[in-house]
């Protein structure tokens, strides 16, 4: 009887383990220079040590040091972005610490959750796909293929079945899908952005496939830890799809005229990814209308919840678990709280007391600062100005 209640101690610690570890694999997000530096001084050593990461991913960081590195500077950015969106918000994207990015929310899944998932998979593809193009990465390089108008989204610089090489494990296959200009509400087909008459494809294109491989290969890794419940890992590989989507809907047609005397006799065409700003900000709607979700055991599906009217497609955000308030200090639901936060005296919109400080009510700091003013040019060749003194007020919540 004591040997089976320590093997299930045992297993209960294992998969607590793998569940904390599957966590804390967005400490990649460190700055970028730091993880290139130990890569260079020992990158076998450095990339053993990662054991918060799966045999194939370790793989990657020994054999493909700088996709390993994009990556690493792309998850930078994902939390950079989510800071930026939820910035006016109970939950502004709150880092815990060095290796525990975003405490224990990572393991509920939450609408702010299923936002981290996609934003962090757009974020790897967007960077590998742009990295591509500006030739840093050895792999892969410009996008030069020519789609037509009814054609799926394809790659002649590089095949899919290279990048998962790369891994030296085979994933799952991988649905084509088509790079569009429509707008996320419309009901057109996807299909990819076509010049005009007179132009010429040609440039070099964001390479999106290559950038599609990784993201796949890399992100979805993750779920390959068999503790996780089946309904865990489908919301966690939907969401991760719906991030790659949003990059592949928000692809740019950039194009460059040639002649002579400034003429356009010739416009050169190719496909380009916008600011990764663009995508977060689609990705923020996606997260304000994200659907929550069940599964139907029997058949194998996820589901709206019964009280959910909203059906959801592959470029919707899910979630299984209602948010929490966000307004205490909560560290087993991930939440930081909102006292001490800075806020504003708007009545009811983002950033103010109001919403912020969950009517607990705010104090005002009244502090002065010494700044230029009624500055003037004197020729020639000076600015003078004036030293003021200013009031400042700022309100915190209680």
């Amino acid at each position: 009887m004591y040997l089976f209640q320590q093997q299930q101690f045992i297993i209960i610690i294992f998969i607590a383990f793998v569940q904390v570890s599957s966590a804390f694999w967005w400490s990649l997000s460190l700055p970028s220079f730091q993880l290139w530096t130990s890569i260079q001084n020992d990158q076998e050593t450095f990339c053993s040590s990662l054991t918060f990461l799966t045999l194939q991913q370790r793989s990657l960081c020994q054999t493909s040091p700088k996709i390993f590195t994009i990556i690493s500077r792309s998850l930078r950015q994902a939390i950079e972005e989510c800071q930026y969106q939820f910035r006016n918000q109970r939950w502004n994207c709150s880092i815990f610490n060095q290796s525990d990015i975003f405490g224990k929310l990572i393991l509920r899944k939450t609408p702010e959750t299923a936002f981290i998932y996609a934003l962090t998979s757009a974020s790897v593809m967007h960077s590998i796909a742009k990295a591509c193009a500006k030739g840093e990465i050895t792999e892969c390089g410009c996008d030069k293929s020519q789609p037509s108008p009814t054609s799926p989204l394809s790659s002649t610089s590089t095949s899919p079945i290279r990048a998962r090489t790369m891994l030296k494990y085979q994933t799952s296959s991988i649905p084509s899908m088509s790079i569009s200009l429509f707008p996320p509400s419309s009901s057109s087909p996807p299909q990819s952005p076509q010049p005009m008459d007179g132009f010429e494809w040609g440039g070099c294109s964001d390479d999106l496939k290559f950038g599609r491989n990784i993201s796949t290969s890399f992100i979805d890794e993750q779920e390959s830890f068999v503790t996780r419940r089946r309904i865990v890992r489908m919301v966690n590989l939907h969401n991760n799809e719906a991030g790659r989507q949003a990059v592949e809907r928000n692809v740019q047609l950039t194009c460059k005229c040639h002649g002579v005397s400034g003429s356009c006799t010739l416009r050169v065409c190719w496909r380009t990814l916008p600011d990764f700003r663009l995508i977060g900000s689609e990705l923020r709607t996606k997260y304000a209308s994200a659907t929550q979700i069940r599964l139907n055991r029997r058949l194998g599906l996820l589901k709206p919840r019964k009280n959910s009217m909203k059906l959801f497609n592959t470029t919707d955000l899910i979630y299984i678990h209602n948010s929490p308030s966000f307004c205490e200090k909560n560290l087993r639901l991930g939440s930081l709280g909102t006292q001490g936060r800075e806020c504003n005296l708007t009545m009811n919109e983002p950033g103010s007391c109001s919403v912020l400080c969950c009517d607990r009510g705010y104090e005002t700091i009244i502090s002065t600062i010494e700044e230029d003013c009624e500055c003037q040019f004197h020729w020639c060749c000076e600015v003078r100005c004036k030293r003021c003194i200013k009031r400042v007020e700022k309100h915190f919540c209680k």
